[in-house]
């Protein structure tokens, strides 16, 4: 329970500090949903989520990993967000961390680098596929990598 109020309490920093600068609720200018596949360490999971977008920062992933049973928040910032590559189709390009924590002492920590492709089939709805590379840091260095795939409403 400790190490689930620290992580509260940084998304509700960024949820307020950010909120000046989007349109949406609570300062919001996308949410959606994603499901995500991976292996880090030849262990493979996968699970389902909420994804809350604030312009190209921060972008937070709220996930619960059915493998690991494990709860895991990410925060992003995209450097190159909705970078046009042709009619209703453009890319990005982030980067970020992440922490994940289960009932009892498992806590992970490490550092994500997103990149995907988005395709907008009507305005502002995003559907959006990202390969994405990954460095758990804690409790041991390792890499991994996996994919996400989601759809975002745009406010």
């Amino acid at each position: 329970m400790k190490r689930k109020i620290p992580s509260l309490v940084i998304i509700l920093a960024l949820i307020t500090t950010y909120s000046a600068f989007a349109a949406g609720p609570a300062g919001l200018s996308a949410i959606g949903v994603y499901g995500s596949a991976g292996s880090t360490g030849g262990v493979g999971s996968g699970g389902a989520g909420i994804s809350l977008k604030w312009a190209s920062f921060p972008v937070i992933g709220v996930k619960y990993d059915f493998s690991a049973s494990m709860m895991n928040v990410s925060c992003d910032y995209y450097a190159v967000d909705a970078e046009g590559i042709a009619k209703n189709l453009s890319y990005f390009l982030g980067a970020g961390a992440y922490v994940g924590f289960a009932s009892g002492s498992d806590l992970a920590v490490g550092l994500r680098l997103p990149a995907g492709i988005q395709y907008w089939p009507i305005k502002k709805l995003e559907i959006y596929v990202s390969p994405v590379l990954s460095m758990p840091i804690f409790p041991k260095l390792d890499f991994g990598f996996g994919g996400e795939l989601g759809l975002r409403v745009h406010f």
